[in-house]
């Protein structure tokens, strides 16, 4: 079976519905990465808030590594899951390219004002880094989930991605606060966190076109919501 083309319209639409679904992820992570904060700002006070989160986050790196990274991987990959099966099999990896398009934008909004008032060259590395990483994993990721879910295993195949997304972002999380505690080993601890995660993202990217190629050659009935 030859895979149909998708119009460039159809394409469009797709990375649309990446858009929606990731913005919409990003909200709720959000808003769930707030309850702490707004927890001890109601029982301590807003003059306590900063040393008490900070305490926290820095007396138990591996905890918050685990909140913060679980939250963007459930949230984000839940909404991607769903996201898959509003369009056809052939369409996937536009709605993944969505995500990361929601992704880059959110780091260049974040990273390119602190760039512009001082070029590092190890910032810059750091940014393509990570541009690279979300262009790999998001696409991916959706044809992971696209083909679990057309093979009636989807479950399974979402906890695959989150455990995935939730190492990439509960590293970046637990790296920054051992930076914090050690500061003389940065570009150690840095090496070994992009390390993982580019091999997370190139090995998802990998996975995620082998199971296209079973997508698109199998006789496979689209399991749609």
């Amino acid at each position: 079976m030859i895979a149909s083309r998708p119009t460039g319209k159809e394409k469009g639409i797709a990375v649309g519905i990446g858009i929606a679904f990731m913005a919409i992820a990003l909200v709720i992570q959000i808003i769930t990465q707030e309850i702490p904060a707004i927890i001890v700002l109601l029982r301590y006070g807003g003059a306590r808030l900063i040393p008490i989160l900070s305490g926290f986050e820095l007396s138990n790196p591996i905890l918050w590594a685990i909140f913060v990274g679980g939250t963007a991987a459930a949230y984000q990959e839940s909404m991607k899951y769903f996201s898959v099966n509003t369009q056809s099999k052939y369409l996937a990896i536009w709605i993944g390219l969505g995500f990361a398009l929601v992704d880059l934008v959110v780091l260049y909004v974040e990273t390119i004002p602190a760039l512009a008032k001082g070029f590092s060259l190890l910032a810059l590395i750091l940014v393509a880094l990570n541009s690279v990483s979300s262009l790999l994993f998001h696409p991916g990721t959706a044809l992971i989930l696209k083909y679990g879910r057309t093979i009636r295993k989807g479950a399974f195949f979402l906890l695959f991605t989150m455990l995935l997304h939730g190492i990439e972002d509960g590293g970046l999380v637990f790296t920054d606060i051992y930076v914090i505690h050690n500061p003389g080993q940065y570009i150690y601890a840095i090496s070994v966190f992009w390390g993982i995660t580019m091999a997370i993202s190139v090995g998802s990217i990998i996975l995620g076109l082998f199971f296209r190629r079973r997508l698109y050659s199998g006789n496979m009935e689209e399991n749609s919501i």
